[in-house]
Formats: C-alpha cells, sequence, structure tokens
C-alpha cells in the first residue's frame, strides 16, 4: 500500500536549469525540518503546495506562508523557517542569480535600474501564482521543451516583478551594511574552505574583535561563526550540484570528513545529500 504523502519523511530534490541561467530550483517536503538562520545569494521564488510555513527573518519579523500564496525572500535576507502546522509544508523553489534576472527585467524595461525589492515575504495573488507554479511544475517535468520551461519561467517572473516588486529607490528594507562589516563578510567568503579566525576577520574588518562581533551580528543578524557555516554548507551544495563526489567535495570544502558534511547538509537542507541532488 502506497505511503500516503503526509506521512512521509522530510523529502527534497534539487536541480538547475541550464536554459534559465543555470538557476537552482527546489521540490520539497518538509513534514519536521527547522531550517537554521541563513541568506541565498539570488532572489527565492516559490509557492506553497501544501500546509504552511513560519518564516522569521534577521530582524525579527514574522510571517506565515500558507498554502496557495506566493513566498519570495529577497537577496541576502537572513531568515529561518519551520512548519507553522502539523505536518509541515510542501512547496517549489526557484533560486535565481540577481544579476542575471535584473538584465532580463531590463531588456523589457530600459528604466530599470539596480536591483528590484519586495517588501513583504508572502504575496496573495492567484493569479501570479498559477503562472509560477505551472512554471516551477513545467521545470521538473523531463516531457517539456527547454523552450517551454524558459517561456513559463520569464512569464512568471515578469508578471510576478511587474506587480509587486519595488524599484531600489523605493525599497522598504535598507540594504546598507558598515563598511567594516561588509568587509567582514566578503574576507569570510573569500577564505570558507580556510576556517578563519575571528582575529584574522577582525584584522580585514579594521576593528577589534568585540565590536566586530557586536556589529556583524547587529547588521547581518547572525554571528560570523554562523555566517561561515551556512556559506560553506552553500558552497558545498553549488559542488555536489556540478556532480563532485561527496567524499572530495567534504575535503575540498574544509569538513572534517564526509559524515560531517552529511550532518550539516541535513541540518540546512533537511536531507541528506546523497537523496536530494538530482
Amino acid at each position: 500500500m502506497r505511503t500516503p504523502r503526509i506521512n512521509r519523511p522530510n523529502q527534497a530534490l534539487h536541480w538547475r536549469e541550464p536554459g534559465f541561467a543555470n538557476a537552482e530550483f527546489l521540490s520539497a517536503s518538509y513534514r519536521t525540518h527547522s531550517f537554521p538562520p541563513h541568506a541565498h545569494d539570488e532572489f527565492a521564488l516559490g509557492v506553497i503546495e501544501r500546509g504552511a510555513q513560519a518564516f522569521l527573518d534577521g530582524d525579527g519579523k514574522r510571517a506565515v506562508m500558507r498554502q496557495g500564496t506566493i513566498c519570495v525572500i529577497n537577496p541576502g535576507q537572513f531568515h529561518e523557517g519551520r512548519p507553522a502546522v502539523d505536518g509541515g509544508w510542501d512547496y517549489r523553489m526557484a533560486y535565481l542569480p540577481t544579476s542575471d534576472l535584473v538584465r532580463l527585467l531590463r531588456e523589457s524595461n530600459h528604466k530599470v535600474h539596480g536591483v528590484p525589492h519586495f517588501a513583504e515575504v508572502v504575496i496573495d495573488d492567484v493569479e501570479t501564482m498559477g503562472l509560477l507554479l505551472a512554471a516551477l511544475r513545467c521545470s521538473e517535468s523531463n516531457d517539456a521543451s527547454q523552450l517551454e520551461k524558459t517561456s513559463r519561467l520569464v512569464a512568471a517572473i515578469f508578471q510576478l516583478f511587474n506587480r509587486h516588486a519595488l524599484p531600489p529607490s523605493s525599497a522598504a528594507r535598507a540594504d546598507v551594511v558598515s563598511g567594516a562589516v561588509k568587509r567582514a563578510r566578503e574576507y569570510i567568503d573569500a577564505h570558507v574552505v580556510e576556517n578563519p579566525t575571528l582575529d584574522s576577520i577582525a584584522l580585514a574588518a579594521g576593528m577589534s574583535a568585540f565590536h566586530l562581533l557586536r556589529e556583524f551580528k547587529r547588521t547581518v543578524g547572525i554571528a560570523p561563526h554562523a555566517y561561515l557555516v551556512q556559506r560553506r554548507a552553500a558552497l558545498a551544495k553549488h559542488l555536489l550540484m556540478q556532480g563532485r563526489p561527496l567524499r572530495q567535495v567534504a575535503i575540498d570544502v574544509g569538513y572534517c570528513d564526509q559524515a560531517h558534511l552529511s550532518r550539516e547538509f541535513r541540518r540546512f537542507f533537511g536531507v541528506p545529500p546523497s537523496i536530494a541532488m538530482r
């Protein structure tokens, strides 16, 4: 007898769409998983297909992403998520590279300058949700042509941004990061695999270790060590999606062993890497 979907364990499938800036896509069912604080370099756009997810961002803003709504997360916006109802939630997501997305929008509107911004993480727009959900489902299909996949995505993205995104000058959330914290983040990003020390990060930032810890947490939303952990997990996922062996990725990214990588991967993505990649 087939197990009802709601009783299955956490499931997640990641893949890339070569016809659309090699963007990453996700189809997932999370019953019990809670995401630790993390951020994406890309725009994260998706649809909740079942249940509901509780959302909390780095500024303390809370929301509930319910079935039939669009969820949008701006690049660099730290957040965490967990089930908001018994049985968790199912959703489909697309992670679109910011530079490619801005270029696409600018091709249709030469007045677009800078990076647009969403003021709300939950959007209730049935028509646009239907377009986006159809595009996300199409991306997973082996029967659809590359032309159909790309066409559906472009149409859904244009409608979503035209209806709901704010221009850069009207962005509700100020993404101004102090120079010192910006330098600290850039240093960590450049030394993810080297396990940088607090002193080395503080030196690169140009402030004392104590002040860096305080300012980094206040500005970014998480401590430097937590930022390093999530960046390392993101890098590992990126390399695994290129088809690299798990053991080699663990070595290259700086994990003590393959089991360590698997544990961290499960913590951030809900499932072990062995079943997450397509």
